[in-house]
């Protein structure tokens, strides 16, 4: 495989950073190429590579791509917006199906929460001829207060409409770490633990740095936030989130989700009215013993992405 590092804007001008995989034999892909779509993290350098090559190997091209506002790509930092992340998403497809050597045989690709982001992707773009989401949340409200028990679930509301009165008596969004937007569990830190020596994060979490909070000179907030920073504001497009709405506008578009049975992120649960509400050829795998990170590395991730390809070699046409 070959890989190109390139760059494409999103609908309000940002400029986003991507890579472009390429199979070793171009000439026999008939062009069929997928979107891949980072969960929380945001950035296309963790697990996505991996995704990236397996497909490559398949004879499918792929374009991983950051968020704006994350990476190397241009925009404020420290918002965590779905929404905003299914527009960058569309605009890599756009970029993408416009290339050379690109056919009309184009799928989409989401790891954690970019499952719901490609998805809803796949809602709007109609040249979209097939999705898979791998250990995808659902329904925005369900994924934060299934982290969390009642009294916390009470306070945490509390604490969001304070910040909504702080917005507009101040201007100046709260920071926070990302812990306190959605608390992870302690199985899936240590299993995070491990992961980061290898790949500086996973798909949920990047490897932490150091945030500065406060304002610029201009009394703006200051946009460089680390990777374990985020806006507590963030919080009400996260709720405002419904990916199962999406699913039953994908019509007749193939979908695959791959799920860990044991997966203490977005807990299985929680995706059965995404899948039930989804029109068109699906199917639905649960991975047995596996958690939610189990699915970012190692043979959990392989047997993941390797169901995946399957999905596109059958539903890309790849020959």
């Amino acid at each position: 495989m070959s890989e190109d590092q390139v760059s494409f804007f999103g609908s309000d001008g940002t400029r986003l950073a991507g890579v472009l995989c390429w199979p070793e034999d171009r000439a026999g892909t008939a062009g069929a190429a997928v979107v891949l779509c980072q969960g929380l993290s945001g950035v296309k350098h963790l697990v996505l590579p991996g995704v990236a090559q397996d497909f490559a190997r398949r004879g499918i091209t792929s374009h991983r791509f950051d968020y704006a506002g994350y990476g190397e790509s241009e925009g404020a930092r420290g918002w965590i917006d779905p929404r905003a992340r299914v527009d960058d998403a569309l605009c890599a497809f756009t970029w993408l199906a416009a290339q050379p050597g690109i056919g009309a045989r184009i799928g989409v690709y989401g790891h954690s929460y970019g499952g719901p982001v490609a998805i809803a992707m796949a809602a709007r773009e109609a040249r979209v001829e097939a999705v898979v989401a791998v250990s995808s949340p659902g329904d925005g409200r369900s994924m934060l207060r299934s982290v969390r028990t009642s009294w916390d679930w009470v306070a945490f509301q509390r604490a969001v409409e304070s910040e909504r009165s702080n917005l507009v008596a101040t201007g100046i969004p709260t920071v926070v770490d990302l812990q306190t937007i959605f608390p992870f569990s302690p199985t899936f830190l240590a299993q995070y633990e491990k992961l980061t020596s290898d790949q500086a994060g996973t798909s949920a979490m990047a490897a932490p740095t150091t945030a500065r909070r406060g304002t610029d000179a201009g009394g703006l907030p200051d946009q460089s936030l680390g990777t374990s920073h985020f806006y507590l504001a963030s919080v009400d497009a996260m709720l405002d989130f419904h990916p199962e709405d999406a699913a039953r506008r994908l019509g007749p578009r193939p979908l695959l989700l791959v799920h860990g049975a044991n997966d203490d992120v977005a807990a299985v649960e929680d995706v059965e009215s995404v899948y039930a509400n989804a029109p068109g050829p699906k199917r639905w795998e649960l991975i047995a013993d596996a958690g939610h990170n189990d699915l970012d590395a190692g043979p959990g991730l392989d047997r993941a992405v390797g169901l995946a390809g399957d999905w596109f070699v059958e539903h890309l046409g790849v020959t």
